[in-house]
């Protein structure tokens, strides 16, 4: 009899422990996150938040954040501010069109016949269609093609965040606004002389499974909502690749900065931009958080 009377008080003592453990716990305020892919900008006399959203052009429909979460704020606003206003078909008209090669050039002209043999062997390996169609792009956008191979994405039919954007923005009747105009955007592809563009696809055909590893590598961490990890990755091997860091981030997120003041004290509004612009000393966070903004991070 003593024995279960024992037991029972060593049962209720842990109990009380393990409830006293939660409580505890429960009372420890959660640290905000230092580094996020969603930023609420206020301060600075805004009347009401605008919100500060880091893209990535290519991901799976399950890995996306929660659509709500997105959706109800977006409903807060008043406009939604994208890099390009993708809802103005002159836009979309001038991006097709300057996506291609200038002066009617092709990469069949610019490429060894083993080196557009390669590119073929790919596009049939990873896409089951033939490299030609695609021969007078621009040497820097070829590779974004092959990155939406379900074998590399690992998922059918890839989505993407500024289609979201876009239809959301129509179903709140929101207008888009762009941050640049399409020039802005191959002007900072092109800070890539076209040699080097062409050396860089002609390694990235050589080691498909090596770049697509790097791709996969920096989707992970675009998942771990962490913007400056994804800047630092995302600027790692630019120079080595004549790709200026300067040139693709840092000169368009300070053009953009007095854009993004003018829009936000005229209407609460919701900013998505390529998550690798938001991190490092000169991102988007850092630059509005200098001009005195607050930007509180939101775990998604």
């Amino acid at each position: 009899m003593k024995m279960k009377r024992r037991s029972s008080l060593l049962l209720l003592l842990l109990l009380n422990v393990a409830f006293l453990a939660l409580v505890a716990d429960a009372q420890v305020p959660k640290e905000e996150p230092k580094s996020a892919l969603l930023y609420r900008i206020s301060g600075k006399g805004l009347k009401k938040p605008s919100y500060l959203f880091g893209t990535i052009h290519l991901i799976c429909q399950k890995d996306m954040f929660p659509a709500e979460t997105i959706k109800s704020l977006i409903a807060q606003t008043g406009q939604v501010i994208l890099e390009i206003d993708l809802d103005d078909p002159e836009v979309l008209q001038k991006a097709a069109k300057g996506s291609v090669m200038v002066d009617g050039k092709s990469l069949k002209d610019q490429l060894k016949p083993e080196e557009f043999a390669k590119l073929d062997e790919l596009f049939k390996a990873y896409l089951g269609i033939p490299f030609a169609p695609f021969q007078s792009l621009r040497p820097a956008l070829i590779s974004t093609i092959l990155l939406r191979s379900p074998k590399v994405m690992g998922c059918p039919g890839p989505a993407a965040y500024d289609s979201f954007l876009v239809e959301n923005a129509a179903a709140n009747n929101l207008p888009i606004i762009g941050l640049e105009n399409v020039e802005a955007e191959f002007a900072a592809l092109d800070s890539q002389p076209l040699a080097k563009q062409i050396e860089s696809l002609n390694k990235f055909a050589a080691m498909p499974e090596k770049n697509f590893g790097d791709f996969k590598n920096m989707y992970q961490i675009y998942l771990k909502q962490d913007s400056d990890a994804l800047y630092k990755f995302a600027t790692k091997d630019s120079d080595a690749d004549g790709l200026s860091p300067e040139k693709l981030l840092v000169e368009r997120n300070l053009a953009w900065i007095p854009v993004i003041e003018k829009n936000i004290s005229a209407a609460p509004s919701f900013i998505g931009v390529g998550g690798g612009h938001l991190g490092g000393e000169k991102g988007v966070v850092e630059l509005l958080r200098k001009h005195g903004y607050i930007l509180t991070p939101i775990r998604l």
